[in-house]
């Protein structure tokens, strides 16, 4: 789809007018339309209800020929996440339709910051219109030759809505790109591909250089922990390393994606009637490589590592067994309790090796627990941290973007669930107990010398429709707001 700017409505001719109307209002900024909602109102007892849309066909007013109705429901509960739901609802009333130019007037609705409302519906638009059909042999999108115009009444703002249109489909796009990468299966989707999708999407050039640490080089330096998941898979495992640098004065911003390209639990393996969705268990790895992809686009002024951490977590002769004991890049030793519980031990090496690197803040992404979906559902974030700014930073971010996320308290008293008789700490909890928690205790214990977030994924990166691209809104906006105050 393409998005214009309108700055008077008689300068084209439109197929399509999508207006919002409030519940038992009618607005006298739609003036000549007046008539066509009161007749919408007679003839359909349309009232404007949240939910309630309709088209009005053929109404032949000299440069519309259709109207599209959105329900705002009543304008003092009018509220931005009142307002997605309404955004949505538009899409869907266009999809119905093949309509190929559409005039958007949203100058009546009480939320008065444009470029929000541009850019949130764009976004949503591209969100929703998603659709990952590489492997089938017909293919639908809504059709893309569709003209999108947001009428803009003062042309002053105009540069202001270009913004939010560029920034807008910058962002869409590299969350398309991480959706695409999560839902490839993983008898294609490996390491290797995932590098050589990074590779053809985000270009080495001055301020980007991308490398890898192979298995070789993990063995050198003593990544023990990462090596022991991908044991019996006939695929190398990869850490991935993006590196963009647009201020050398600054530490690094650190984001570890977990990217198990899949998760048969190893022995003790996971039951069969949902395993085939373990190919998602990399959504932490795609959405480091969507955010990477977007900050390069909009030039960010900052300085960001990303690492995706690919293995794959597979069962043979070779397998890492429960009771072995193995020593991490830390020297640390792990008791392995449940070989279930591996996205931890190639997070603990990732986040020993950082070290180097000297970080600012680190933020690790990672479909880590069943826990969590079962404490916070399928539409919240769980954000677990040693510091307290760090914290605050990201729950502003998520508010500002509309994505939720929830702190959980890194709870130093469940670290008693993760003692060892044998080595220094069990890879997880032998008690059913506060999976979520103690699994950030376990990284907790790697992550002394900086600054630290852990959020996990497990029951927002995908669902029945695949992936959801969470939680890349998040932390663009969590950069984004560090670059602003730079």
């Amino acid at each position: 789809m393409k998005y214009n700017i309108e700055n008077n409505i008689n300068n084209n001719k439109y197929e399509c007018l999508l207006l919002n109307i409030y519940q038992n209002i009618i607005d006298n900024n739609n003036f000549f339309y007046n008539k066509y909602i009161l007749k919408a109102k007679k003839k359909y007892n349309y009232k404007g209800k949240i939910n309630e849309n309709i088209i009005i066909n053929n109404i032949n007013n000299n440069n519309i020929d259709n109207l599209i109705l959105i329900g705002c429901g009543k304008k003092e509960k009018l509220n931005k996440k009142i307002f997605l739901n309404i955004i949505k609802n538009s899409f869907y009333m266009i999809k119905k339709n093949n309509y190929k130019n559409i005039l958007i007037i949203f100058n009546n609705l009480n939320i008065k910051n444009n470029y929000w409302k541009t850019f949130n519906y764009i976004n949503t638009f591209e969100y929703y219109n998603y659709n990952f059909n590489k492997f089938k042999t017909k293919k639908y999108n809504l059709k893309n030759n569709k003209n999108i115009y947001f009428y803009i009444n003062k042309k002053k703002e105009n540069n202001n809505i270009n913004l939010a249109i560029n920034n807008a489909k910058i962002i869409s796009l590299g969350i398309k790109k991480s959706r695409d990468l999560c839902n490839t299966p993983p008898n294609i989707c490996n390491s290797k591909y995932i590098y050589k999708i990074i590779k053809k999407n985000i270009k080495n050039n001055n301020n980007i250089k991308i490398s890898y640490l192979n298995k070789k080089k993990m063995k050198e330096i003593g990544m023990n922990a990462y090596l022991s998941v991908n044991k019996s898979s006939s695929n190398e495992p990869l850490a991935i390393i993006i590196n963009y640098n647009k201020n050398n004065k600054e530490k690094p911003i650190i984001l570890i994606g977990k990217g198990i390209t899949f998760d048969t639990g190893g022995i003790s393996i996971k039951p069969s009637n949902k395993m085939w969705d373990m190919k998602y268990d990399m959504s932490g790895a795609s959405s480091v490589y969507g955010i990477l992809y977007i900050i390069s686009k909009l030039k960010l002024n900052i300085n960001v590592i990303g690492i995706l951490a690919c293995a794959e977590n597979m069962i043979d002769k070779n397998s890492t067994r429960p009771g072995d004991v193995i020593k991490t890049l830390s020297k640390k030793t792990v008791e392995i309790i449940n070989t279930d519980a591996e996205g931890r031990l190639i997070l603990c090496d990732i986040l020993s090796y950082i070290n180097k690197f000297n970080p600012y803040y680190v933020i690790d992404i990672a479909t880590l627990t069943g826990a969590c979906l079962i404490s916070l559902g399928p539409k919240i974030n769980a954000l677990l941290t040693n510091n307290k700014k760090l914290s605050k930073k990201i729950i502003s971010a998520s508010k500002e973007s509309m994505n939720n996320i929830w702190e959980l308290p890194l709870f130093n008293e469940y670290n008693k669930y993760l003692k060892s008789n044998i080595a220094d700490i069990k890879n997880c909890s032998e008690t059913p107990y506060a999976g979520t928690i103690t699994a950030a205790c376990f990284l907790s214990y790697f992550t002394k010398k900086y600054k630290w977030a852990h959020i996990d994924i497990a029951g927002t990166a995908y669902n029945k429709n695949g992936s959801t691209g969470q939680p890349i809104c998040i932390i663009v906006q969590f950069l984004i707001n560090l670059f602003n105050k730079k």
